[in-house]
């Protein structure tokens, strides 16, 4: 019997069965043209019967069985992709009507030779049979190649038995080819796939059929994704389960229940009237527009963007399977992890209506990114860890709320464990909260990748901020605030709830010290104060030069940044809305952190100059609920050190230039932030340089996924690889502060059950277990202000540790790890 799995052991048809069921099963999730389907139905077929074929090497077999892997003859990939190539070598014999078919056979061979690890540059992966003849094959190939005649001989002797154990499957999953006489065809011409795919890459990579090759990096991916899931999920044993239904008024009924929705006066009017105009717009929509597919939602801050944005999801969900038949998964991206449980708990709020939700909640509502808790509950049952994992990590659920960073790695990704879940984003309704933070260098790539995966797999896109860059042109958009009479800036110049001023003269520019004393000077006690900088050193030094003077003013002063542990930061925020609850007098010294989707509301905000759409960001920490007799008051105070703006360090020169150029020299009001957001965004789209994104753009029309095992010097992109959504994440390493007696407790289990445990499996699901609070202890920190850390356990844990006994030169309880002004000019966040 051969065997694709042991522990528990696994016949390696029923393994190749049931990843051709699962991923056959994928497929059919994702809206598709019926030529299209049927081709990519039939390319997956022939990628999942043969992704493990060199499974039937006897090396293999012995692997399984004794755990023997010195020679190297047990590697199963690279036959296994040649295999699947040759029986793809003819689109006739198939009936492949796609306009990708004649490429078949590089998409599989590059999809089954990557399927336990990441992508790279399909040209590492191809030669010609005159180099193999003449022992002249590039290094990237070479020792596979060694492999490959012994393997070859492998097969040729056991061809019979590998027919008798095969042939059932072939024949229930209807191939129409003979499998002896392709096995047989293959072991003696195996060698011709090289020059078959060799030409294709040709093809490919001088772009000689450019409507066609530009399709084959999200066929590629679609394939890919579908495969590796469903190959992970038989080998774990885990079936999957029936899509769950979820009623199109099920935020209707939500809002009924906690608020008045006839009002029509105050604030709780104008988000009623928000909510009819969108919904009116939908509806009309639905009969004038219904290929639509990008759409742009503008509301202005405290308009309830989460629930508007999940209704419009709803509705859409389920009239696309009404008139479609498939019920799109709804995808939540917001920036940053700090913002996502705030978006994640109304979400939850909303779906505990449904009486089976305690019962599947995860099946309904996953939180994921790379600080959540890893469960998965369905059918009353909490699963264990490892299945956890893997069907949070899949996206198993209907809907998700995740990150930036999670969604545009697997859209714009090499790494397999990314990528086995971009068959879940291809048809369904993506959320893009808060977009304006995506870096204006990606732009067009995001233009592109989003326009494409609207076009190709019909998915919708919704835009949704307050600040609505300029992604896409215009004409490429529908507004959804917007009726036959009015407009998203209507809803903006209802709403005046501050009034911003800068502090134009250079004379007015700040030190830190200098901010000190204009805030004392306009102080007016009994008001709440959020003060904003842009990097971590200010912060700390006006903090320190205020604590004391507010402190003797009766005021509890909070400092907030990335600087503090994530459990000591995620503690203040309560403590701050708690005592602003209680009419306690409040003053926050912080950075950006608060800026997008923290609900604070203060009376006064000062804000270091920076973008405009940060700006507006942090304007809406002011007078929030419009509840004040008398506008709340934004101050941009902008900070200089060394004679330069520390704006520029943190944002570059250009969006600094940009903000002093078109903020006004008066005060304005709320009411024309709408105006100056869109003067804002279309200097920025004039100034912007495309470079970064079209090199990336190349790299993923020639399939160059990732330079493997090389470190470049190069300037600009050449591989998808380069993609970095967040920039100079290189630069920081993970600490790990030993603030109080439970991190000493975690940090102990941590190395007893996770660093010394040499059990792989035990290890792993160890960490899984304890993943959740090591990181609320962890804070991440440039290299070069960590130089002086104790490096003893990095090896071994991949970060640095400050441990209580050195505590106090490290890490300040108030303001965080401790950073020496000699080290760097500027921290950000």
């Amino acid at each position: 019997m051969f065997l694709s799995h042991c522990q528990p052991d696994k016949k390696l048809t029923d393994h190749l069965r049931e990843v051709y069921l699962f991923s056959q099963q994928m497929l059919k999730q994702v809206p598709l043209a019926d030529d299209e389907r049927e081709t990519l139905e039939i390319v997956n077929k022939v990628i999942a019967l043969s992704h493990d074929f060199g499974k039937y090497l006897s090396y293999f077999q012995t692997y399984l069985r004794t755990g023997e892997k010195s020679n190297n003859l047990y590697q199963h990939s690279f036959i296994s992709a040649l295999f699947a190539a040759h029986l793809l070598r003819d689109a006739g014999r198939w009936g492949l009507r796609a306009s990708w078919s004649e490429f078949a056979p590089a998409v599989a061979y590059f999809i089954v030779l990557h399927h336990h690890g990441n992508l790279r540059d399909f040209s590492l992966d191809v030669t010609k049979s005159l180099n193999i003849r003449n022992q002249n094959v590039q290094e990237s190939l070479y020792l596979r190649i060694q492999l490959l005649e012994k393997q070859i001989g492998d097969i040729k002797n056991q061809l019979a038995e590998v027919v008798d154990d095969l042939s059932p499957l072939w024949n229930q999953v209807s191939i129409p080819l003979s499998l002896e006489e392709e096995l047989k065809d293959f072991v003696e011409k195996y060698i011709d796939v090289f020059d078959l795919l060799h030409r294709q890459y040709y093809f490919i990579s001088k772009q000689r059929k450019p409507k066609i090759t530009k399709k084959l990096y999200y066929i590629v991916l679609l394939l890919y994704s579908a495969l590796i899931d469903a190959d992970k999920l038989s080998a774990a044993n885990i079936q999957k389960r029936p899509r769950l239904c979820v009623p199109e008024k099920l935020v209707d009924a939500y809002r009924e229940q906690r608020f008045n929705v006839h009002e029509t006066e105050g604030t709780d009017g104008w988000r009623n009237r928000m909510y009819q105009v969108v919904m009116q717009r939908l509806e009309k929509l639905e009969y004038e527009r219904p290929e639509q597919r990008i759409f742009t939602l503008t509301a202005p801050t405290g308009a309830g963007k989460t629930l508007l944005a999940l209704s419009v999801a709803l509705k859409w969900r389920s009239r696309t399977e009404k008139r479609d038949g498939y019920a799109p998964k709804i995808i939540y991206a917001l920036p940053f992890t700090s913002v996502i449980d705030q978006n994640d708990q109304v979400i939850r709020e909303v779906f505990q209506q449904l009486p089976d939700y305690p019962a599947n909640e995860h099946r309904y509502v996953i939180k994921h990114h790379h600080l959540s808790t890893i469960q998965y509950r369905q059918e009353n049952e909490e699963l264990p860890l490892r299945q956890a994992l893997l069907l949070t990590e899949d996206w198993e659920a209907e809907i998700i709320v995740t990150t930036f960073v999670q969604l545009f790695q697997t859209l714009i990704g090499y790494e397999n464990r990314a990528l086995k879940k971009f068959h879940q984003i291809a048809g369904s309704i993506v959320i893009l909260d808060e977009v304006q933070n995506i870096p204006v260098e990606y732009w067009e790539l995001v233009q592109k990748v989003l326009r494409d995966m609207a076009h190709l797999y019909s998915c919708k896109i919704l835009l949704l901020t307050a600040t609505q860059p300029l992604i896409f042109p215009p004409e490429e958009t529908v507004e959804l605030l917007e009726g036959e009479n009015v407009k998203p800036i209507d809803f903006f110049k209802e709403k005046t709830r501050v009034e911003l001023q800068w502090l134009r003269n250079e004379n007015d520019f700040f030190t830190s010290e200098k901010w000190a004393r204009f805030f004392q000077n306009r102080f007016e006690d009994g008001k709440n104060y959020l003060a904003i900088f842009n990097t971590i050193k200010t912060s700390i030094e006006v903090y320190e030069k205020v604590k004391t003077w507010l402190k003797k003013c009766g005021y509890h002063v909070f400092y907030l940044s990335t600087n503090i542990i994530p459990k000591e930061r995620k503690g203040r925020i309560e403590d701050i809305k708690q005592s602003i609850k209680n009419q306690q007098k409040v003053a926050v010294i912080s950075t950006q952190v608060v800026e997008a989707g923290v609900d604070l509301d203060f009376d006064v905000v000062y804000r270091d100059i920076g973008p405009i759409d940060a700006i507006i960001q942090a304007a809406g920490r002011c007078n929030r609920n419009g509840t004040r007799k008398r506008l709340g008051k934004v101050w941009i105070t902008p900070i200089v050190r060394n004679g330069k703006l520390e704006s520029q360090y943190v944002y570059g020169p250009i969006h600094t230039k940009i903000a002093r150029d078109i903020l006004p020299e008066e005060p304005i009001t709320e009411d024309e932030f709408y105006q100056l957001i869109q003067k804002y965004f279309e200097r920025v789209k004039e100034s912007k340089s495309s470079a970064v994104s079209e090199g990336i753009i190349q790299a993923m029309e020639i399939l160059k996924f990732d330079e493997k095992g090389k470190v470049s010097s190069r300037k600009q992109p050449e591989y998808v690889s380069d993609f970095q959504f967040i920039a100079d994440s290189n630069q920081a390493v993970d600490v790990f502060i030993e603030a109080d007696k439970e991190a000493r407790e975690i940090w102990e289990l941590y190395n007893q059950k996770v660093i010394l445990e040499k059990d792989f499996k035990k290890r792993f699901d160890n960490y899984l277990s304890l993943k959740k609070d090591l990181r609320q202890y962890v804070i991440s920190v440039p290299i070069k202000i960590a130089k002086n850390l104790n490096r003893d356990f990095y090896e071994k844990t991949k970060m640095l540790y400050v441990s209580k006994d050195v505590l106090n030169q490290y890490y300040n309880e108030e303001f965080g790890f401790i950073r020496s002004s000699e080290m760097v000019d500027a921290w950000i966040m």
